[in-house]
């Protein structure tokens, strides 16, 4: 149960990312991050009051604070890297980043993971070298891989590897309300970074708004079966197979932008999504 609860998640984070990376090519990223954050409010608060809560404590909200100042930069850092590069290429190593760090979290607390798991790690090392060193082939909107892309990428992975683990830390008594506290968190961190270092348009952003909301909604759907497979589950293996989200990712940006990608960065992009599978699966 716990993975076809994270399995779920992966399909709607996975679409929200591409529409995410798609607005930012014609938008800063910082930007769109900030909108998303604060359009998807009030749908959090509507699904934390249907879901219900027994009891929401000081810990549980701190933690939910974490967590969103964690996905709000991880999301601006991931929104800018898919603007500025290939989003098959960016998606993949964000998530083989962040499936790394729930693994390390384990096993500080005394886990010890099987060969397969190190097997996996193995490979997300390699996936990584991979595609920061292939060159990438000439693409029609003037995209690539560059130093600042890849860096960008592993940015918002670590980040999104520590809000795995700060989200696993909320006790189930609080039901989704960590999903509000942790947005309401997140979007003054985000509107007060979007405020201080980028400019707002001349042409003004009403056009975003479509796809701002639809991203929103898709990250709060996404995070409810989430939040339930965390807490149901091993933190490794729901947060791993949730990293399996750049499938749906990389599978819309070929079906829709048609990336083209050199022969080795496919293999770089095989290999993290192998990655994330053996550490899933050990």
């Amino acid at each position: 149960m716990t993975a076809l609860l994270a399995l779920a998640s992966t399909i709607f984070i996975g679409s929200a990312d591409f529409l995410g990376g798609l607005t930012s090519r014609t938008a800063n990223g910082i930007r769109v991050a900030a909108f998303v954050a604060v359009a998807g409010m009030p749908l959090a608060v509507i699904v934390a009051v249907l879901y219900g809560a027994e009891r929401v404590t000081a810990t549980d909200a701190a933690w939910s604070v974490v967590t969103g100042l964690c996905v709000s930069l991880g999301l601006a850092s991931f929104y800018t890297a898919m603007g500025r590069g290939l989003i098959s290429v960016v998606a993949p190593v964000t998530a083989v980043t962040g499936a790394v760090v729930p693994v390390v979290y384990d096993l500080v607390r005394g886990e010890r993971p099987g060969t397969i798991v190190l097997i996996g790690l193995v490979t997300a090392l390699a996936a990584i070298a991979i595609v920061s060193i292939a060159p990438s082939e000439q693409h029609e909107d003037a995209v690539g891989v560059d130093t600042t892309v890849i860096g960008l990428s592993i940015g918002s992975g670590l980040l999104f590897g520590v809000f795995y683990v700060a989200l696993s830390r909320v006790s189930e008594s609080a039901g989704i309300w960590p999903v509000p506290i942790g947005r309401l968190a997140g979007s003054i961190l985000l509107v007060v970074l979007a405020a201080t270092l980028t400019k707002r348009p001349s042409g003004g952003e009403r056009g975003l708004m479509p796809m701002v909301l639809a991203i929103s909604t898709l990250e709060v759907v996404a995070e409810v079966p989430l939040i339930v497979a965390l807490h149901r589950g091993p933190v490794a293996v729901a947060s791993v197979v949730a990293s399996l989200y750049p499938v749906m990712t990389v599978i819309l940006a070929g079906v829709v932008l048609h990336e083209r990608l050199s022969r080795l960065q496919y293999v770089g992009v095989a290999s993290a999504l192998i990655a994330v599978v053996l550490v899933a699966t050990g």
